[in-house]
């Protein structure tokens, strides 16, 4: 039976589709102007303004920066960062989410409190500095591995899934000698990629868009990720970093600091862009964990 929209309803999903797609012009506006911004000639754009379209499109800029090595060698450790970081966090995080899930553990119920006392209260940024030097991680690519692979957040996100693996699944392999291990990576992980999802995307969006850690602890250049470099790029007016990617252009006069900088942009945003499509289908079930009870 057809049930016919009254005068008020047509009237709210109009005005509640004009209002999203409001919304989306307002985020997808500026992303659109920073890619036409960078397949734009830099003299022209800089004396124009762009508005839906690029102006004298080209690739100058982007063989600019690309040629670059400081910003490709940026650009290699922020993706180091991001794979073996997002690895080693979705596998610790997991390996003490199954532990929590287990009664038999000592002590349980108070280690999840200690767990969770971080995420209200934290000790600050001065204590933080000192432990990361005190441990002589500065300066060393294991500063951006070894503080980020345990979250709180994510392990009771973990525990939330683990629960409700139908127990007869871990029983039966246990009936035919599989022991913790075997269980934990043959038949809990495999079961649970939606949770792996969600917990890949947190970690590697952080990981990838972190540079306040390098900021602090890393001095030598060959060891800044994309991000920290695009933050002194831009705010710090790298001036000597511009000029060093514009003598490398083979056409001095279409490749202008401003254009450098879009350019960086859209190079260490569209990796993520490219890979959220395919991780969003089980990134929509692993936020829905723990969301009905049966």
């Amino acid at each position: 039976m057809n049930i016919r929209a009254t005068g008020g309803e047509r009237l709210f999903s109009i005005l509640n589709v004009s209002l999203l797609v409001l919304l989306s012009a307002i985020m997808v506006y500026p992303f659109l102007y920073v890619l036409f911004y960078s397949v734009s000639d830099g003299v022209a754009a800089g004396a124009t303004t762009i508005t839906f379209a690029p102006v004298k499109p080209t690739l100058d800029n982007y063989k600019a920066v690309l040629g670059n090595a400081g910003i490709m060698n940026a650009f290699f450790i922020s993706a180091a960062r991001t794979v073996l970081g997002t690895v080693l966090h979705v596998l610790v995080v997991c390996m003490v989410a199954y532990a929590i899930t287990k009664n038999q553990l000592l002590w349980r119920k108070p280690i999840i409190v200690f767990f969770m006392i971080p995420m209200f209260v934290s000790g600050g940024l001065l204590p933080f500095y000192v432990i990361i030097v005190k441990l002589g991680l500065s300066n060393h690519f294991l500063v951006y591995i070894l503080p980020m692979l345990f979250s709180a957040f994510n392990m009771l996100l973990a525990k939330v899934f683990f629960d409700q693996i139908p127990p007869s699944l871990e029983e039966s392999a246990r009936i035919d000698g599989a022991g913790d291990a075997v269980v934990f990576f043959r038949i809990v992980l495999p079961s649970s990629l939606p949770l792996l999802a969600t917990l890949s995307i947190f970690a590697g969006v952080a990981q990838w868009n972190a540079w306040f850690d390098a900021l602090l602890f890393v001095t030598k250049q060959d060891l800044l990720p994309i991000q920290t470099l695009l933050y002194k790029i831009i705010l710090e007016s790298q001036a000597t970093t511009v000029e060093q990617i514009m003598r490398m252009s083979q056409s001095k006069t279409q490749v202008t600091s401003e254009a450098i900088k879009m350019t960086t942009l859209m190079v260490s945003t569209l990796p993520i862009l490219c890979i959220y499509p395919f991780m969003q289908r089980y990134f929509v079930k692993g936020m829905m964990i723990g969301a009905v009870k049966g």
